[in-house]
This record gives structure tokens, C-alpha cells and sequence, in this order.
């Protein structure tokens, strides 16, 4: 198929106020396609504000121009009360990667099931019709941070470079299949996404993986060996002469067999020389960087470009983040830390002796990860960490356990209540961390609102 075949496609597009489908529903309308469906469980009055907050980067007048173009894209939209009204007729539906988990969605995953429609994400409309360079990143930990180094290495090296993924969730995608061959897309792809990457059958022309371990079991009917199985769907499809790169410090990569042609890296590779950023000390930092380093260096990209990059490079927000210096106590936003092992290597990367930890929000079934807990304890205890405070749901799991362990560990009722219970037992010179270790849902929307607010409970503090 080509990308001029969907004019003549019935093509639905699910959740559409939000910044993927708002996308991907304004670049098929460029295309000249009159008969897009929206669909969207919000009603019509919610139905502009809903977009609004899923668009919170642009101001509100780029939001209200963008609106009302996405408005007259559709030749008809379903809200609430006659959401997904004529799904059957359609041959391919855009849905987000997380559809599956809203109950709204469930005819959708029987239609899927039963084969009777093809779904596909921003991934699969990459994958079927880009004609430039795809590159693909995936992993448990780490994917955005190596996505977002290769992006700032290849726009300093003047690259027409763009990025994808789940924190970049809008994308001018006709400007990017305007750059044609010469562009190149750095896409972070996760589970969710990879879900429907059997879809299309293919993949990016450099795959990278950082690492797998348990996280987001859930998606995957509570089996590990499943999620691995889909974490490597990024390479299943590739060609002779693509690359595959992947972390050989990795426990669970190293079991597996790669072929020949494989480039399997490390914190400690010869590149590593090239790092040159205090930001990227920590060893998972390091390792990222080597990666995005390997990546650039196969694109002929000169040692200078890198280093510059590299040099100017900032964590994003909530990944290992300097808040504030506040009376000789340094408050570090590591907020997007929603899975165990991120936290421990949070924990590795300050001094002993120094931290006040903050664990925070929710895990369904947390029991079931008792090893990954004790590995946990056993850091915070190797890090000699001074203090534990634990707020949202998973406290009445998580607060026992860290007791039994003899840790000084208190329970919070809210971030608000942690945060200020942190900053009263540290002193001068100590590390205040807010690295969760577990999803945002029950007081936050998403990992992205704990971090903001965070910050904002951190620059309040008098």
C-alpha cells in the first residue's frame, strides 16, 4: 500500500482531543481525505477543553488555531453518547497505543481479536510510508533519554531530524514526510506502541534497545516472558543491512542470542570519552549516552557535533532533575521514575549517606513483585539513605514492608504532605529525591503532572 491509497480507505480515528489522534487526523486530511470518522468518549462541550489540556505546550492562541482546523477535518465526529457509532464499517482505525485499557475501547479489542479490522498507532504510519530514516528506540528505562541525546546530536550536526514517540506526542507529521529521504525520524517506542507493531510487519532500519525487566506486566496479562516478547518486536522485521544496537550490561539481553551483525554496548565503550556533561555521570546515563554516541557515529557524525551536544545537554523533566538549592539542600525531580529498578539506579547516582527519598502513587498487584521490592530495600539500605516518606496508594503495601526492613520510613497523605515532611528532616548538603518508583494514578493524571507539581510544591517552599 501506498501513502495515497488511504484517500480511498473508511478510516476512523479514536480519542481524537488528544495530541496523537489530533495529529495524526490533521496530517490525513492534508492528504485529501473527506471521509474521516472521529471518535471520542468526551461530549461535545468537554470535547475543546479535553484538547486543550492534552495540548498544554502550545499557547491558547496556536491551541484555538489548531482547533478549528482539526474541526473541519472530520466528515463526522462521534462524542460520547454515540462514541465509536459505525466502528465496524471502518478498514483502518488510528487508535492511541493505551486504547486497550479504557473500558470505552472494549469493541475495539474484540474487533482486533477477531481480526476484522486493522488498528494501527502513529508507529505503523512511520513504519508502512516514511521514506526517510526510522529510527526506533525502545527499552524499559532509558529509551527517552537515548531518543532525546540522538535527537539533539543530529540537529546540531544540521540534520533534518524530528522527534516521535510517547513524550512527544504531537507530531507536524506534513512537514516531516515533506523532508522526504533526507529526513530522519528518532522515535521512543514502549510497550503499548510495539502492541500493534505486528500490524505492519516491519521495522525501523535502526532498531536500539536499552533493556528489559518487569514493568507494565499488566499490558501483558501479568507475563513477563510476553512483555519481553514484544519489547523485541523493534528488530523482528529487519532487513538485512539494518542495525541493531543493544546493552550488553543488561542481565536479560545479555541471555539472549543476537545475530552477527549486532552492536552490543556499554557505559564503559571507547565513546564514553566523549561525555562530557555532568548531567549524564550517573552509570544509566552514561550507557544511554554511548548508545545515542554508537547511533551518530554510524551516520558519519563528527566528534565535534557530538561533543557539543552532549556538552549542552539537560535532563528532561522529572528524569534526575535539579529543582533547587534550598538553604544548602538540593531537591532533585526524578518524577518519571515509575518502575522499581529506575529508582534504585536513582539511588546510585547521589552519595551515601545524603538522601531523603520520596516513593510515591500506585501499583496493581504489587505483591507479585516482592523480589524487585526487596532489591529495593537493599539499595536503600546499601545507600544508607537517611529517610523514607511514602505517599499515595501504595503506602499501605509498601510503608510495612519498609518498617519490617528497619528503614526509617513515614507515610505522607498526599505529595504536598511528603515533600514537606522531606524538607523538614533534611539539612544542609542533604539530597532530597523524588523518585517514585511506581505510576502517578490516584492523586495525578500522569507521571508529567507529579513532576510539575513537585516543582511547584519545591519553589513554594518560603
Amino acid at each position: 500500500m501506498k501513502l495515497a491509497d488511504l484517500k480511498n480507505k473508511k478510516i476512523h480515528l479514536i480519542g481524537i482531543s488528544g495530541a496523537e489522534s489530533s495529529s495524526l487526523a490533521l496530517f490525513l486530511a492534508s492528504l485529501g481525505i473527506k471521509n474521516l470518522i472521529g471518535h471520542d468518549f468526551k461530549t461535545a462541550a468537554e470535547f475543546k477543553r479535553s484538547f486543550f489540556n492534552y495540548h498544554d505546550n502550545l499557547n491558547n492562541s496556536a491551541k484555538n488555531a489548531l482547533f478549528d482546523k482539526l474541526k473541519t477535518s472530520f466528515k463526522k465526529i462521534n462524542f460520547k453518547n454515540s462514541y465509536l457509532a459505525g466502528i465496524k464499517e471502518a478498514e483502518i482505525i488510528f487508535a492511541p497505543a493505551s486504547y486497550f485499557r479504557y473500558p470505552q475501547n472494549r469493541p475495539l479489542v474484540t474487533l482486533k481479536a477477531q481480526g476484522r479490522v486493522k488498528i494501527w498507532n502513529w508507529y505503523n504510519l512511520l513504519l508502512e510510508f516514511y521514506p526517510g530514516l526510522l529510527i526506533g528506540v525502545t527499552g524499559t528505562a532509558g529509551k527517552g533519554t537515548v531518543t532525546n541525546l540522538l535527537y539533539q546530536i543530529l540537529k546540531t550536526a544540521k540534520k533534518k531530524v524530528w522527534l516521535a514517540g510517547e513524550s512527544w506526542h504531537y507530531l507536524d507529521l506534513a512537514r516531516i514526510f515533506k523532508t522526504g529521504q533526507q529526513g530522519i525520524v528518532v522515535a521512543e517506542v514502549n510497550n503499548r506502541t510495539l502492541l500493534l507493531a505486528g500490524e505492519s510487519k516491519k521495522s525501523p532500519s535502526v532498531a536500539i534497545i536499552t533493556n528489559i525487566f518487569p514493568h507494565h506486566l499488566d499490558d501483558h496479562h501479568n507475563s513477563f516472558a510476553e512483555y519481553k516478547k514484544v519489547k523485541l518486536e523493534i528488530r523482528r522485521y529487519q532487513k538485512p543491512g539494518d542495525l541493531l544496537i543493544v546493552n550488553g550490561q543488561d542481565p536479560e539481553i545479555a541471555k539472549l542470542a543476537w545475530p552477527k551483525k549486532t552492536i552490543i554496548y556499554n557505559s564503559h565503550n571507547a565513546q564514553s570519552k566523549l561525555i562530557n556533561n555532568k548531567n549524564l555521570i550517573a552509570e544509566h546515563l552514561k550507557s544511554d549516552a554511548v548508545a545515542a554516541i554508537i547511533v551518530a557515529k554510524t551516520l558519519k557524525i563528527g566528534n565535534q557535533a557530538i561533543s557539543r551536544a552532549l556538552g549542552g545537554f539537560k535532563p528532561r523533566s522529572g528524569r534526575l532533575e535539579p529543582i533547587r538549592n534550598y538553604q544548602g539542600i538540593q531537591f532533585i525531580n526524578d518524577g518519571a521514575a515509575t518502575r522499581l529498578k529506575s529508582t534504585i539506579e536513582a539511588l546510585n547516582s547521589f552519595p551515601a549517606g545524603k538522601i531523603i527519598l520520596i516513593l510515591e502513587g500506585s501499583r496493581k498487584a504489587p505483591e507479585k513483585m516482592m523480589a524487585e521490592y526487596l532489591k529495593l530495600i537493599k539499595a536503600i539500605k546499601e545507600r544508607k539513605v537517611k529517610a523514607v516518606i511514602v505517599s499515595g496508594r501504595i503506602r499501605k503495601f509498601l510503608l510495612p514492608l519498609l518498617l519490617k526492613a528497619g528503614l526509617n520510613a513515614v507515610p505522607a497523605a498526599n505529595l504536598a504532605g511528603a515533600t514537606k515532611q522531606a524538607s523538614a528532616k533534611a539539612k544542609k548538603n542533604d539530597i532530597v529525591l523524588l523518585s517514585p518508583a511506581h505510576e502517578s494514578f490516584g492523586e495525578f493524571a500522569d507521571y508529567r503532572a507529579r513532576s510539575e507539581k513537585f516543582k511547584e510544591l519545591v519553589n513554594q517552599l518560603p
